[in-house]
Parts: structure tokens; C-alpha cells; sequence
């Protein structure tokens, strides 16, 4: 017939349109999001990443500028007997330094850091003649500034940057007698095996002028190239910030940089990441979604195909009978077993038929209201079937995101405080590697070297000889009395680091295997299973102050103590316990600004009150209006923003202490004066008779 549509076709059409959609609509949502999350995570690695080494091209210059001035005046005074390698020292990052005076024409004293040359197989005339000549010294620039520096890489030599400052010569009275130049060449070997770990991004630093000074391609660092004209270098030059990120755009088309000024504005720090290396797990990502997409729609079109002849297959046989008895085949049975409408449908027609050979001279008659009756039946049917089926698939939907919700919900707010924990000890134990271990290694390679070179040059003898000077730092001592009180130092500092790190594996562990409960009780749409053992609420106090203490320390905020309780066993689980105490300190903290470091304290105390204990936690933060104390405690309610609160934190907590005979409760606030939150929870003894009641 033309123009006609089985009901199977149009279910699977309807199916398989409405599969289709759903799936492109994820696929656009779930790119944005990991596209908008992938952005940040550049972000923040390129600021972090340009913020340490325009510290690091800080400190370093400092340095070395104070040490050209040392060289100047101690080069001036005819008095001063010194040694150049002891105003630079050994494993100084200076490899070459020149006095002039004003007239430029020739130098007053050189130092050459011959071991640099020969370890480079350099010249002993590279620094004055061939780099000379192919990096004229900037002196009007020097002159004009007091301190400027320059690129110092040629075509066979090495990475080096040029640093150059005044040094004005004062008499006793103050009045200047002199004034000399000081130019320097600095090794890049530290900055480059840094900039050799970043993968990700292209790390460019550069002078005021745009002029490369420092690349990770030593191809760049000889040719000069500059960046005057891009797009970062331009927001960097015109910020008035030290350190921010952009997302820019120029020839090679999109990025995300990072710049950070240093050195006075004298250096800028670049790093600009593509979009597309950036965005490459994105696409990955959307690549096998959409296989993955292809493989759900083919087996949800198999299975509704399936169903669909489920449902027409009874159809077609009232269909078959009714054409047969249209055609005057009274002993026709319809058989119809699918236990439905249909089911009924095909009973009444057999009535029908019955009824027809009986009295088939009211044929007629008879099917004239039978078939106003079935047509009225079957569109009876037919209403009460979409009703049925609208009704089940709203029920459906609303069940499944009201669980998606909450689950959502739950799992993003519980999982933030041991998360939260877990990124700041991370953060701390970085911190501890980078400050502790590094100068000890360095120590122990200035140590090793020098026992190499001494035994180099002499063999054994040279290096007992060597052992037995005395100590230019201490000297009563001989260099190997040094050599092993220095390993010693090491040694000890190791061990201390080691049981530092043990306890932080130990908070880590812990922290994980809270998570890990937390998503385990999420997949079941339920509480978390309970725990419940003896525990001491000092004990598991200390353990939230201990959890939550980097991000107070962090903060400049103070955790005060004060337990009134001795015997104050409660029977609970530990990690329930840990996410409601946690919550309410994590609120605490959030309604501390930072504007006034060290001014804010959170105070952690125990009272016991008709035989329970009360735990009371109060601040002196910003507190709550009145108009928010009355829905605290309600589903979904937050003064905060979608990324520092869900509104959920204050129900569920509630709801773990209650879970165990106890309860949460707001008891006053006077903003930046003292908020008060009280947990109370029966001891071990009214615990235990409590929830024996409740059993029986």
C-alpha cells in the first residue's frame, strides 16, 4: 500500500533516531567539558612551569650580579690579594668575567673557567677573540641600564648568555672615583636540563627586546631569533601583572601560553602549548566514543528489531484470522498466546465466530456491532497503552537522573576531602624532595669529584695526601674529617627524609582507601556500608586536624585543641566519622578569607554531658546570616559556588551521625567573632544498649 509504515518500522525508526541523538548530544557535551578541563590543566602547568623559573632566572642572577661586584672592588683595590676562582667558586654557573673602565678599550682583569673550556674542547682564546668578535659586548646598553644581558651562542660554541653591569667606585667621603664595567659569560647547563623535561609546552626566554636569550633548540639560541612580534611576547610585554596565561592565536594558529616576568622586567619567561598537541587526547577520545557509538546503536537496533517482532508478531495473526473470516471461513480459531490486550482481543473474536455460525442469519447485525465495538475497544486499548508507556518511560527518566543526581552528587562532595588531602601532601612532599634531597646529592657529587680528582692526578698517594689537609672551612679538621662528617650529614638527612615520607605514604594510603569506600558505596545508590568498631574521638580528631593540616598551614590558619574528655570510646566508623568532622572544618575554612593571614583560628573541643560526648567545632570566620542557619541542613542548599560546594555535605554528614545514635547541630554565629557547630554521640556503654534496643 503506498505510503504505509509497519509499526515495526516506525519503532525501530523511532529507537534508533532517538539512540542517535542522545549519543551526539554526549559526544558534544562530554568533548566541551574535557576540552574546557583539558585548557585549565595547560594553564596551570604553564603558569607553574614559568613562575619556578622566572624564580629560579631570579635567584640566579642575583647572584651572579653580586658576585661581578665582589670581582670589581676586590679587582680595584690595589690592596686586596685574591683569586678569582675563590670570588666565583667551583661549580659557579660564571665561566668567563672581564673588568673594564669607562674607556672600553681594554680589559683590567679576566677570569676563565678553564675547566669549562676543556670540557667543552674549547679555545683558551674563545671567550676573547672568537665570541668577541661574533657578540660584540652591548657596552652602551650596559652603560645606559647599569645591568643588561644578551644572547652569547655562535656556531661551535656553547649555550651561554651575556650579562654585563656598572660597578661606580666611591671614597671615603662618598663621592664617586671611579667607574668600571663588568661583562660575564653564564653556563645554561642547569636552565636547558630543565627545560628538557617539559614535553608538553615550548619554553622561550627572552630579553625586554624580544630577542631570545634561552631556547631548548640550541639552532634557535645562535641564530637570534626574536619574538618582538608575538602574540604572548606582546601581553607579556603589556601586562601589568608578573605571571597570568592567555589562549592566544598567530600564524601556526591556536595556543595556550604562559609568561612571567623576571629580573626586574628585564626577562620574560614564554610558554605556549598547541591546541592541538593539547587537545589530542580530546580527539582520541571522540575517535573511539564514535566507535564505540556505532557498536551501541548496532546491537540496540538488533535487540529492538527483536522486540519489535515481539510485539507485531501477535498482530499479524488477528490480522491473518481476521482476513480469512472476511473471506467466509467460519472455523477459523484464532490462537494468541503473548498474555495482553492482544491476547483478549483474539478471544472476543473467537466469541465472535461462535456466534456467527449460530446465527447467521443475524450476520449482518452482528458485525455491524462488532466491529463498532472492537474499533472502539481497540482505540481503548490503544489510549491506555501510550498512557502506560508515557507514564513508565517519565517514571524511568526521572528515576535514573534523580540516582545520577545523587549519586553525582555524593561522590563529587565526599571524594573532594580526601582528595583535597591527598593533592596538598603531594604538594608538601615535592616541596620536602626538592628542598632536602637535591642539596645533598649536590653535596655528595662535590665530594665524589674531588676524590676523583685528586686521585686522578696523583693516584692513591695523591688522594691520602689530599685527605690530609687541613679544612678551609674549619681548621682544625683535615679534609677527610670534613669529607665524612659531610656524609654523615647526608646520611642522617636521608633517613630523616625516609620516615618523613613513611608517614606521608601512610596518610596517602589512608586517604585512598577512604575514596576507594566512598565510590564503592556510590555504585549500590545507598549509604556507605558501615565500619563500626571502638574508636577514641580524640584519637579520630587528630586524625582529621592531621588530614586537613596542610590546608590550614597553607592558609596561616591555627588548629587549637582542647579535649575535657579522658575515657571517650565511641562505637562508629572511622572513615563516616572523618567525612562529617572534615566537612564542617573544610566549611570552616572556606568562610576565612585570606586576606588577613594569621588572624583566624578553628578550635576542636570535647565535653561530656550526660553521658555523651560532645564535639564542638567553632571559628572565627565570616559565620552565616540568619536567613541560611534555618537551611543548613537542607538537600542541595549552598552559599558557595558549583566548584567549592554541592549542598550536599551538611545533609550527609548528618546522616552518618545519626546512622550511629548520635546527631549535628548548629548552635550560634557572630560573624568573625565565633561560629558553632556541636556533634553529639553516645559513649561506647549507651551506644552499644541503644542499638540493641533498636534491633529488638
Amino acid at each position: 500500500m503506498k505510503g504505509f509504515f509497519s509499526i515495526r518500522a516506525k519503532f525501530l525508526g523511532v529507537m534508533s533516531a532517538l539512540l542517535v541523538a542522545c549519543l551526539v548530544v554526549y559526544l558534544l557535551i562530554a568533548v566541551e567539558v574535557f576540552k574546557t578541563d583539558k585548557t585549565e590543566l595547560v594553564f596551570d602547568l604553564n603558569r607553574s612551569m614559568v613562575s619556578n623559573l622566572s624564580t629560579e632566572l631570579e635567584t640566579e642572577f642575583d647572584g651572579v650580579s653580586d658576585k661581578l661586584r665582589l670581582f670589581a672592588l676586590l679587582s680595584n683595590n690595589p690592596a686586596a690579594q685574591f683569586e678569582s676562582e675563590n670570588v666565583f667558586g667551583e661549580n659557579s654557573s660564571v665561566v668567563y668575567a672581564s673588568l673594564y673602565r669607562q674607556d672600553q678599550n681594554k680589559s683590567v682583569k679576566n677570569y676563565i673557567d678553564k675547566k669549562y673550556l676543556e670540557t667543552y674542547g674549547l679555545d683558551t682564546n674563545f671567550f676573547e677573540s672568537t665570541l668577541l668578535s661574533n657578540r660584540p659586548v652591548p657596552f652602551s646598553e650596559i652603560l645606559k641600564n647599569g645591568e643588561h644581558f644578551w644572547n652569547a651562542s655562535i656556531d661551535g660554541g656553547t649555550p651561554l648568555i651575556g650579562f654585563g653591569r656598572n660597578v661606580i667606585i666611591e671614597d671615603q667621603n662618598g663621592i664617586p672615583s671611579d667607574h668600571l664595567a663588568v661583562i660575564s659569560y653564564i653556563k645554561l647547563d642547569k636552565i636547558l636540563k630543565v627545560l628538557s623535561f617539559v614535553k608538553l609546552s615550548e619554553i622561550s626566554i627572552v630579553d625586554g627586546n624580544g630577542t631570545v636569550l634561552i631556547h631548548p633548540d640550541y639552532n634557535v639560541m645562535k641564530a637570534t631569533k626574536t619574538l618582538q612580534h608575538s602574540p604572548l611576547f606582546s601581553a607579556a610585554l603589556n601586562s601589568k601583572v608578573n605571571i597570568s596565561v592567555a589562549s592566544l592565536k598567530d600564524d601556526s594558529g591556536e595556543f595556550l601560553g604562559a609568561y612571567a616576568k623576571a629580573y626586574q622586567g628585564q626577562i620574560f619567561v614564554l610558554a605556549r602549548a598547541s591546541k592541538n598537541q593539547a587537545f589530542s587526547a580530546v580527539y582520541e577520545l571522540v575517535s573511539r566514543s564514535i566507535s564505540f557509538a556505532l557498536i551501541v546503536i548496532t546491537l540496540s537496533l538488533f535487540f529492538a528489531f527483536l522486540l519489535s517482532r515481539s510485539l507485531t508478531r501477535p498482530i499479524s495473526i488477528l490480522v491473518d484470522g481476521m482476513e480469512k473470516v472476511s473471506g467466509g471461513d467460519l472455523s477459523t480459531q484464532i490462537n494468541v498466546t503473548s498474555k495482553d490486550e492482544t491476547q483478549i482481543l483474539a478471544s472476543s473474536f473467537n466469541k465472535m465466530i461462535q456466534d456467527l455460525k449460530q446465527s447467521r442469519d443475524e450476520l449482518q447485525e452482528i458485525n455491524r456491532e462488532l466491529d463498532k465495538k472492537v474499533k472502539e475497544r481497540t482505540l481503548q486499548l490503544e489510549i491506555q497503552n501510550q498512557a502506560v508507556k508515557e507514564a513508565q518511560e517519565a517514571l524511568l527518566k526521572t528515576t535514573r537522573l534523580a540516582s545520577a543526581g545523587e549519586i553525582a552528587g555524593r561522590a563529587a562532595h565526599e571524594v573532594l576531602n580526601p582528595l583535597t588531602g591527598i593533592l596538598t601532601r603531594l604538594s608538601a612532599i615535592e616541596k620536602k624532595v626538592q628542598n632536602q634531597i637535591a642539596p645533598q646529592i649536590n653535596l655528595m657529587k662535590d665530594i665524589f669529584q674531588s676524590w676523583k680528582d685528586d686521585h686522578h692526578s696523583g693516584g692513591f698517594p695523591a688522594l691520602l695526601q689530599a685527605w690530609q689537609q687541613s679544612s678551609q672551612v674549619d681548621s682544625t679538621q683535615t679534609l677527610w674529617d670534613e669529607d665524612m662528617k659531610n656524609l654523615n650529614y647526608v646520611q642522617q638527612s636521608f633517613e630523616d627524609l625516609m620516615k618523613t615520607m613513611e608517614v606521608d605514604t601512610q596518610f596517602l594510603q589512608q586517604e585512598s582507601r577512604r575514596i576507594s569506600k566512598i565510590i564503592g558505596g556510590m555504585r549500590t545508590l545507598s549509604r556507605l556500608n558501615s565500619d563500626v568498631q571502638t574508636y577514641s574521638v580524640k584519637k579520630l580528631l587528630t586524625d582529621c586536624k592531621n588530614i586537613m593540616a596542610d590546608l590550614f598551614i597553607e592558609q596561616h590558619i591555627q588548629i587549637r585543641e582542647d579535649y575535657q574528655v579522658d575515657i571517650d570510646d565511641v562505637e562508629i566508623d572511622r572513615d563516616e566519622f572523618i567525612q562529617a568532622v572534615t566537612n564542617l572544618m573544610r566549611n570552616s575554612l572556606q568562610a576565612m578569607p585570606v586576606s588577613h593571614p594569621g588572624s583566624y583560628f578553628l578550635k576542636l573541643s570535647t565535653q561530656l554531658i550526660d553521658g555523651h560526648i560532645h564535639v564542638v567545632i567553632s571559628d572565627n570566620g565570616s559565620g552565616i546570616s540568619n536567613e541560611h542557619q534555618k537551611l543548613l541542613f537542607e538537600k542541595q542548599f549552598t552559599t558557595k559556588s558549583a566548584d567549592e560546594g554541592t549542598g550536599l555535605g551538611l545533609g550527609i554528614s548528618r546522616r552518618f551521625i545519626r546512622a550511629h545514635g548520635g546527631d549535628i547541630e548548629f548552635v550560634s554565629s557572630e560573624p568573625f567573632s565565633q561560629t558553632v557547630f556541636r556533634i553529639i554521640l553516645p559513649l561506647k556503654s549507651i551506644n552499644s544498649t541503644s542499638l540493641t534496643e533498636g534491633a529488638a
